[in-house]
């Protein structure tokens, strides 16, 4: 009887480890992640194309994507103007609202857009905003509030309607009328176009004066200046760092204005290319043994 009951044991665990892994197999391979919904709006009107197939034409929306990261491209439907289209790829969360919003110009850097979208957060009862671009180091205002260079995160900011402006010298303002939510990080990525010549500035010199440096947070130490000649350049190919709003340019661990920052450099100093572009971002040697990246926006290659 004993026996008898320890092979029913065994016989039921082995049935049991069965279901568990058709389970697993089952989710990993049919399981379908969540829907999204996406809004895309161009100027002037464009075709839209996502993961290479053409699904219409601007403004489209879509509340029943798969949620996932997909490609997405804009080709303008006018071909007298020589506008160039515009590809990203973009990460769609389940259950919200991803807005893409493009002006198409004659050239990348003529180009300006915004890509907003939320993240939940750990916090159910607050809600926070994080505003980034390129270029980074632009000036960001909320409702003509400055509040710092981009990247810029806000925690704990009340929930509702804002007005976030985003301004570089050289390059168009861009305002953005946004929503935060409790519980949600509002994200806002934005591209800024370069002015045509002999266009004023939108952001003034005190603008500026109001906004002297991102400020470290307590407990971290400075970011390392690092020095080099301005002399004696590396051997070929090499960047040198133009000028900069700031003075200064930071040097990240990723080709990203999100990525942690691992030292600033200054206009004129020139390091050592590592042969790798991502996005315009250029791979340097900082430091001997150290590498990083740098935006392309402020570096002129030398090869």
């Amino acid at each position: 009887m004993l026996r008898k009951r320890s092979w029913l044991i065994i016989i039921a665990a082995i049935l049991g480890l069965v279901l568990l892994v058709s389970l697993l197999v089952r989710s990993r391979f049919f399981g379908k992640p969540g829907l999204a919904l996406v809004s895309i709006s161009a100027t002037p009107k464009a075709a839209v194309f996502i993961d290479g197939i053409q699904v219409g034409y601007t403004p489209y929306s879509n509340d029943k994507i798969q949620a996932g990261e997909h490609v997405v491209k804009l080709v303008p439907e006018t071909t007298g103007d020589n506008l160039v289209p515009w590809e990203g790829k973009v990460n769609l969360i389940p259950k919200v609202l991803t807005v893409i919003k493009r002006t198409l110009g004659s050239s990348e850097s003529a180009s300006s857009g915004e890509i907003i979208w939320l993240e939940k957060i750990a916090s159910k009862d607050k809600s926070s905003l994080a505003v980034v671009s390129f270029p980074d180091q632009a000036v960001v205002k909320i409702d003509g509030e400055p509040k710092g260079f981009t990247p810029v995160v806000i925690e704990n900011i009340e929930p509702g309607s804002y007005q976030i402006a985003v301004a570089l010298p050289g390059y168009e303002e861009k305002t953005i009328s946004a929503k935060t939510f409790v519980g949600y990080k509002l994200i806002v990525n934005v591209q800024l176009a370069k002015k045509i010549e002999g266009i004023e500035e939108a952001t003034s010199s005190g603008e500026r004066a109001e906004l002297t440096s991102t400020p470290t947070p307590k407990g971290s130490p400075s970011p390392k200046v690092t020095p080099k000649s301005e002399v004696t350049p590396p051997a070929k190919p090499y960047v040198k760092i133009k000028e900069t709003p700031t003075g200064w340019l930071r040097v990240r661990m990723e080709p990203s204005t999100l990525a942690t920052e691992a030292a600033k450099v200054n206009p004129g100093e020139m390091f050592p290319y590592l042969g790798e572009e991502k996005n315009g971002w250029y791979k340097i040697e900082y430091e001997e043994g150290k590498d990083g990246w740098v935006s392309g926006v402020y570096v002129e290659l030398i090869d």
